[in-house]
């Protein structure tokens, strides 16, 4: 465990990085499009927490552990709570999964790129998307991607950053792929109505 978090501190680190950029919602100092204003829930979904919810198999079949609870932003503005994951042995894609009171609609409308519609567990829709790659600050973000399904009140947001440099074990497998996969997987486990 202690090699895991040596070996992942620059995959944490870069997560982070990624899930700060690939913020969905306008910045404070970003003016809202013409004649809309989006409206956010003041709290995260609720029903499914990710940090304990995720199932076991899940879990151990991507080979991920925990790197402990992780929020960003706040009630009536982007909010994420959840958990962040590393690939075991931090040779591999690193992941923050967390409800958000960013919904599908919020989602589309920022026009990301690479958007992909899915649907999971029967009748969940589901989008993934590349939601920090233009930024030429992080080079790394063209390695990562977002896949968010649909809750009541917001969404569920899988970021991924699976960079090729130091991810021997997963480099071969696209972001994207992978978030799709860990949407699929772990879909079915939101409750009904959640």
């Amino acid at each position: 465990m202690g090699a895991a978090k040596t070996r992942g501190g620059g995959l944490i680190a870069l997560i982070g990085a990624v899930v700060m950029v690939s913020a969905c919602g306008p910045s404070e100092d970003e003016p809202a499009p013409a004649n809309t204003s989006p409206t956010y829930a003041a709290e995260v979904p609720t029903g499914f927490d990710p940090c304990t919810q995720i199932p076991d198999e899940v879990i151990k079949s991507e080979n991920l552990v925990s790197t402990g609870e992780s929020t960003l932003g706040g009630p009536g503005r982007p909010y994420w709570r959840g958990c962040g994951w590393v690939y075991k042995g931090g040779r591999g894609y690193g992941t923050a999964i967390r409800t958000t009171n960013l919904t599908l609609e919020m989602i589309r409308a920022r026009n990301f790129a690479d958007a992909e519609e899915f649907v999971v567990s029967g009748d969940r829709s589901a989008i993934v998307s590349r939601q920090g790659a233009s930024d030429a600050a992080v080079p790394e973000l063209d390695d990562s991607c977002t896949a968010n399904i649909q809750m009541d009140g917001g969404s569920l947001d899988i970021a991924v950053t699976n960079p090729k440099k130091s991810s021997p074990a997963t480099a071969h497998i696209p972001a994207c792929t992978i978030a799709r996969t860990l949407a699929e997987k772990i879909a079915p486990a939101i409750p009904a109505g959640a």
